[in-house]
């Protein structure tokens, strides 16, 4: 990396670090009340009311409105399963995984980095999409993991570039310690959803418009739709491996992929327990929320991530459905969302008022939902809407690990 650009990169991570903090005095309640009338449908007072009557008509409008209708991506099968050997990895068995979606001559496919405790049996997994490939999760970057450099992100291809990028996002931001993980009883699957749609404003459109050949341009499926599906594709492709229990199976995703998980778990209700951090606008943050990024300032960059009705309310959001609906969804499976209290363009404030909005829906299943009341300090890892904040800015920490251990400890192994 050329001197100038590394003191760049430093200068914008100390700017982002001196950020005003968020501040919920500020921030709006979530609208519309969750339970109340939508749609002509009446107000919610049971959940069985909740799961026959909103829940279906919840989940329409978020695939009319913000992501798109997922694509049918064909039924996964496992082409290949190739042993690692690799350090730093404890006695965790790790694996090479190639998966096919559907007809070989679509030559859809995708790899995964499998982990697992030595001897497991009926573990609980955690399922997770990487921002920069399955080689750069591995320290040294193997060559026998595979990559693809022209569907990566720019600063992902090379690996001059790696202790820059753990410095500005987090020593963990390319994948967590696989010792760590499976050491505490996890077994641990790492794909990269973009060597199906890659995550560029260039090369994502022909890759969707080639999904989605029927669809119409302005209502074609966003890349979020997609990376959400996937995630589903990857339990059906991990499940029937009897090392891996599931009715046990997190998913995880940080960035945009916590929202590709937030919204993978609405649709699919097999995961047991979702971690969204720091998932931002389109995630876990109210479209509502005045602070931190703008509707129209993310379509613009990333408009590709969803449909392009999402865009066309960027002017005056004009829709009907916010997103603590979207975490409503998921009731009454445990939800941990993660911010930075310095990470105001992914509006912390916005996403825990979504948390608070969303907890009367928990709580016609019995739950209590949210019951942190701060956004600093205020980690309770046993809540179904659990809230984790700490210092710093957008990334990924050794300290975020573990308090995504310790959350899953408490609903995956009580």
């Amino acid at each position: 990396m050329r001197p100038a650009l590394a003191s760049l990169l430093a200068v914008l991570a100390l700017l982002a670090a001196c950020a005003s903090p968020p501040d919920l005095a500020t921030t709006a309640q979530a609208s519309p009340p969750v339970l109340a009338a939508f749609r002509g449908d009446p107000p919610v007072t049971s959940a069985d009311d909740w799961t026959s009557r909103r829940a279906p008509l919840l989940r329409a409008a978020f695939l009319d409105g913000v992501y798109g209708h997922p694509p049918l991506l064909g039924a996964p099968v496992v082409e290949a399963r190739e042993t690692l050997t690799l350090e730093d990895v404890g006695d965790a068995l790790v694996e090479q995984w190639t998966v096919r979606l559907g007809d070989p001559a679509l030559n859809r496919r995708f790899h995964m980095i499998v982990a697992s405790p030595k001897g497991a049996t009926q573990a609980p997994l955690i399922v997770m999409e990487l921002f920069c490939g399955i080689r750069s999760a591995i320290p040294g970057r193997p060559e026998a993991v595979f990559e693809d450099k022209a569907i990566l992100p720019g600063p992902c291809r090379s690996q001059t570039l790696d202790p820059v990028i753990k410095v500005i996002l987090g020593k963990r931001i390319s994948g967590p310690s696989i010792a760590e993980v499976t050491g505490a009883g996890y077994a641990l699957a790492m794909f990269y959803a973009g060597e199906i749609v890659p995550d560029d404003p260039v090369l994502a459109p022909p890759a969707l418009a080639a999904l989605q050949p029927d669809v119409p341009a302005d209502r074609r499926a966003g890349a979020l739709a997609v990376w959400a599906s996937l995630y589903s594709s990857a339990f059906d492709a991990l499940t029937p491996d009897p090392r891996f229990d599931p009715a046990r199976v997190a998913v995880w995703g940080h960035s945009r992929h916590g929202k590709a998980a937030l919204l993978a778990a609405a649709l699919d209700p097999r995961f047991a327990a979702v971690i969204s951090h720091q998932s931002g606008r389109g995630g876990a943050s109210l479209s509502r929320s005045g602070a931190g990024e703008t509707i129209r300032q993310i379509t613009d960059e990333y408009g590709f991530w969803f449909s392009p009705a999402y865009a066309r309310s960027a002017q005056r959001y004009d829709l009907d459905i916010d997103q603590h609906q979207l975490i409503a969804l998921i009731a009454p499976r445990p939800v941990m969302l993660g911010s930075g209290l310095s990470d105001t363009w992914s509006d912390p404030a916005g996403a825990f008022r979504a948390a608070q909005g969303a907890t009367p829906a928990y709580r016609l299943f019995g739950s209590s939902g949210l019951t942190a009341t701060q956004l600093k300090n205020d980690f309770r890892p046993a809540d179904d809407l659990a809230w984790w904040t700490r210092g710093g800015g957008h990334g990924i920490t050794t300290a975020d690990w573990t308090a995504f251990l310790q959350f899953l400890d408490a609903h995956l192994k009580a």
